[in-house]
């Protein structure tokens, strides 16, 4: 079976037009007949917010699955790879930016929404995020007087609405910010193998602040949640690419495909074979 098609979605930020450094809309989607071939794969460079306001379905993101149904909020990073699948009319609305859209990223530094990939919303911040939706909505589509700066503030508006939907510890200001730039980090590494240590060197932190914080977001301690990065990156790699165990070792940093194999079966239970396989 060949393997799936992943779409790029394209958004330029060195030309500033409202289309590719800022979009929104309604969407609304229908179930695909049976025999249908699934939606593309995709991922793109730019975030990505999805709110759903009605509708039943399931959105693959990195191999996990997530409901789709009222009060669904997915929260996508570049280079998440994700698919949705609709079983029952789907309605709601899609966000799209690059970080151009503002003046400075000091801003966006200190917001953690995108360490997540799903919320559920309750019913009534969920009135809130859905009338700003409709004032961004409405902006977008009028040109009017200070356009530009009107949609930064309600974005901005929007983003801070959904931070403090998250849990106390994760609004932490010193906490949120060291979480968000080990997440750049490990990006920025492309996701090779690497030890807390390396990134505490990197970021210039004793090392038990990097473990306090991570265990503090995710539960998980700083190890594992690097390794699961990197897991997850190499499942998009034998999923998505025709890659052989040589390169993909070689991309994520390891000393060979035999040491890549053994990572890989140790944390997931499968050769990377036999998960290849399973994913065809």
């Amino acid at each position: 079976m060949e393997k799936p098609v992943i779409v790029f979605y394209e958004m330029d930020p060195t030309s500033p037009t409202k289309e590719n450094t800022f979009s929104i809309r309604e969407i609304r989607h229908t179930p695909s007949p049976k025999d249908a071939p699934p939606p593309p794969i995709h991922r793109h460079p730019f975030y990505e917010i999805i709110l759903v306001t009605a509708g039943e379905g399931t959105m693959q993101v990195d191999f996990k699955d997530f409901p789709m149904r009222t009060g669904s909020l997915f929260l996508f990073s570049p280079s998440q790879i994700h698919q949705p699948v609709v079983t029952e009319e789907m309605r709601g609305f899609l966000l799209r930016f690059d970080l151009s859209v503002f003046q400075d990223n000091e801003f966006f530094d200190n917001l953690s929404i995108f360490n997540f990939d799903y919320l559920c919303i309750e019913e009534a911040p969920l009135a809130a995020l859905i009338s700003l939706m409709d004032s961004l909505c409405d902006e977008y589509g009028h040109e009017r007087t200070l356009k530009h700066c009107t949609l930064s503030n309600l974005l901005k508006l929007l983003l801070i609405k959904i931070q403090r939907l998250l849990p106390d510890v994760v609004n932490e200001a010193t906490h949120t910010s060291l979480f968000s730039t080990l997440n750049k980090a490990m990006e920025e590494n492309h996701f090779k193998v690497a030890t807390p240590s390396d990134y505490a060197k990197k970021l210039k932190i004793p090392i038990k602040t990097l473990h306090t914080t991570v265990k503090e977001y995710t539960g998980l301690s700083c190890g594992e949640y690097i390794r699961s990065k990197t897991i997850i990156e190499a499942k998009r790699l034998l999923s998505y690419t025709a890659m052989n165990a040589n390169e993909i070792a070689f991309t994520l940093g390891f000393d060979d495909a035999a040491y890549f194999s053994r990572y890989f079966k140790r944390e997931t239970g499968f050769s990377p074979v036999l998960f290849r396989k399973h994913s065809a």
